[in-house]
């Protein structure tokens, strides 16, 4: 017969064995839900024309040098293509944002929007062709605009 301490020592091994299998599980099937969701979320703007053709209602990532940012919650800029990681080259196309107190700010803060910053948008393309973004990356000092 074996001892009551190493039947218990077995099936606490056990019950660690399958907690660990089940994080892993649910681990791995948060991941892929991730990649799916951001895989199947359409997206536009990485360039001119993606933005002039794109869909009212649309999500749009849109990098832009601000030339203007007003205290009503509308940021005027131009739009910049990516060239490589860290450098974007200045386009001839103009672009509205608008943003509010829900609009989250990624490395940054607000007053970090202002002339001459470099910021990356997230939002929804408007019938008008601006974006009403819901999330601001301030890019400023990170790459360069040229």
């Amino acid at each position: 017969m074996t001892s009551n301490g190493s039947r218990n020592a077995g099936f606490l091994t056990w019950k660690l064995a399958v907690l660990i299998f089940l994080v892993s599980f649910a681990i791995g099937f948060a991941f892929w839900r991730a990649t799916h969701l951001a895989g199947s979320m359409s997206v536009a703007a990485a360039s001119a024309k993606d933005l002039q053709q794109a869909k009212p209602e649309e999500k749009a990532k849109i990098v832009i040098e601000v030339e203007e940012a007003d205290q009503q919650g509308t940021i005027h800029g131009k739009l910049l293509q990516k060239k490589t990681e860290e450098i974007y080259t200045r386009t001839d196309t103009t672009v509205s944002v608008q943003w509010n107190s829900d609009t989250k700010i990624i490395m940054g803060k607000r007053d970090d929007v202002h002339k001459s910053a470099v910021i990356h948008v997230t939002g929804t393309v408007r019938a008008d062709h601006s974006v009403a973004a819901e999330q601001i990356v301030i890019l400023t000092g990170y790459i360069k605009a040229q």
